[in-house]
C-alpha cells in the first residue's frame, strides 16, 4: 500500500465487521501552523462580541487535515492500513502579537482485515478541492521567490510556510543560520511541518554546515526532541568531522537517544557505529616526561587546554577538567555512548523475531 487514501482513520478502537490481524503500535503527527495580524484581530473581535471566529475554524480545520494525512503515511511506513484509537490535541502559542496552531495526531496503527478495506472503496473521491489547487501554486512562488535570493522572512511569511509544508525551503534555514543565526524555535516548527525523511536529511545537513557550538547544541535538541536520530547519518558525520572535536561530541549526544522505529538492519548498523565511535576519539593528551630534584623521571601529560603538569594517573586535567580524550566528567564519552548502543544492539537480539 502506498496511497494515503486507502488508509482508514477512526476514533473508535473497534470498526464493526472488521477483524484486526497485526498491531504496529502508535503513530503520531505533528502540524504547526501560523496565524497573521489580520487573522487575529478578527478572531479578537469575534471573541469580543461573540460568536464563533470563521478564520479560527477555518485555521484549525485545514492543519487538522494535514495531521490526519501526516497519520496516514505514518501508518503505511509501518505496512499498516488503519489507524484506530485517534486523537488529536490543538495547543496555540501566542508572543511577539503572533499566534501559532500545533496540533498533534495520534492513534493506533493496525492493519485490518483485506476483506474490510475493499467493501470501503466505495468513500474514495477522485475530486480536489480549490484550497489544494490554490495551496500548491503559492507553494511554488513562495520557493521561487526564496531560494533565488533568499531575503530575511517576515513573521507573516514564516507562519505561511509552515502550513504549506516546503521541504525544498531547507536550504532558506541553512542560509539563516549561515547570516544570522540558526533560530531554534524556527528550526523545531519547520521540521515538525515537514515530511519525517525531509526532517531528518535536513538536521544532518545542518549538523554538516554549522561551525558554531551554539548552533550545533541547537540542532542537536530539535534532532533529539523529535526523534530523528539517523544511524547511517550519524557514521558519516563522525567520519566527515573526524577533526572537529566539538561536532563528533555533539553527535554522541544524539545517538545516546532511542530512534524512532528499529528493525533488524540496525543491529549490524550498530556494530559499524560502535566501531566508528571507538575510532573516532583517540587519546589527545600528549605523554612527555620530566625530570624531578633528585634526577627520576616524572611522566605527565599535557592536556588541550595546554595545561602541562598532569600526573600520568590523573584522569582529568587539573585546569579544565578535560579527561585525555578531551571530556569532561559531565559529558556523554565514548565510553557512555559504546555502552549505550551496546544495550540497544542486545534488547533487539532478544526482542526482534529471527535473531
Amino acid at each position: 500500500m502506498n496511497n494515503y487514501m486507502d488508509v482508514l482513520i477512526t476514533t473508535s478502537s473497534t470498526l464493526d465487521g472488521a477483524k484486526i490481524k497485526q498491531y504496529f503500535g502508535i503513530v503520531s503527527a505533528h502540524v504547526v501552523a501560523g496565524t497573521n495580524v489580520f487573522s487575529d484581530f478578527t478572531a479578537g473581535l469575534s471573541d469580543f462580541f461573540g460568536g464563533r471566529s470563521a478564520t479560527y475554524a477555518d485555521q484549525i480545520s485545514r492543519i487538522k487535515a494535514q495531521a490526519l494525512t501526516d497519520l496516514k503515511y505514518e501508518a503505511i511506513e509501518l505496512g499498516a492500513n488503519a489507524v484506530i484509537s485517534v486523537s488529536i490535541d490543538v495547543d496555540e502559542v501566542s508572543g511577539g502579537g503572533k499566534s501559532m496552531f500545533m496540533i498533534t495526531a495520534y492513534g493506533t496503527a493496525v492493519t485490518l482485515d483485506r476483506v474490510y478495506i475493499e467493501n470501503s472503496e466505495d468513500t474514495k473521491t477522485d475530486l480536489v478541492t480549490g484550497n489544494v489547487v490554490a495551496d500548491v501554486i503559492e507553494k511554488r512562488i513562495l520557493i521561487e521567490q526564496h531560494k533565488s535570493a533568499p531575503l530575511e522572512m517576515t513573521n507573516d511569511e514564516w507562519c505561511r510556510l509552515l502550513e504549506l509544508e516546503v521541504p525544498e525551503m531547507g536550504d532558506f534555514i541553512e542560509w539563516e543560520m549561515i547570516s544570522s543565526g540558526l533560530k531554534e524555535e524556527r528550526l523545531f516548527a519547520y521540521a515538525a511541518s515537514i515530511d519525517f525523511d525531509d526532517s531528518v536529511a535536513l538536521g544532518y545537513q545542518l549538523f554538516e554546515k554549522a561551525s558554531k557550538e551554539s548552533e550545533l547544541r541547537t540542532i542537536q535538541k530539535v534532532i533529539n526532541k523529535m526523534v530523528l536520530v539517523d544511524y547511517h547519518r550519524s557514521i558519516s558525520l563522525l567520519k566527515s568531522k573526524s577533526d572537529s572535536l566539538t561536532h563528533k561530541k555533539t553527535v554522541l549526544n544524539t545517538i545516546i537517544k532511542p530512534k524512532r522505529l528499529y528493525s533488524s538492519d540496525d543491529i549490524n548498523t550498530l556494530n559499524d557505529l560502535i566501531g566508528t565511535v571507538e575510532a573516532s576519539f583517540p587519546t589527545i593528551a600528549v605523554f612527555r616526561k620530566k625530570k624531578g630534584l633528585l634526577g627520576k623521571e616524572k611522566e605527565l601529560w599535557e592536556c588541550m587546554c595546554s595545561q602541562k603538569e598532569n600526573d600520568v594517573d590523573d584522569s582529568f586535567c587539573k585546569s579544565c577538567g578535560r579527561d585525555k580524550q578531551g571530556f569532561k566528567a559531565e559529558e556523554t564519552t565514548p565510553k557512555k555512548a559504546i555502552k549505550y548502543l551496546s544495550m540497544i544492539k542486545e534488547t533487539l537480539k532478544e526482542t526482534l523475531p529471527n535473531q
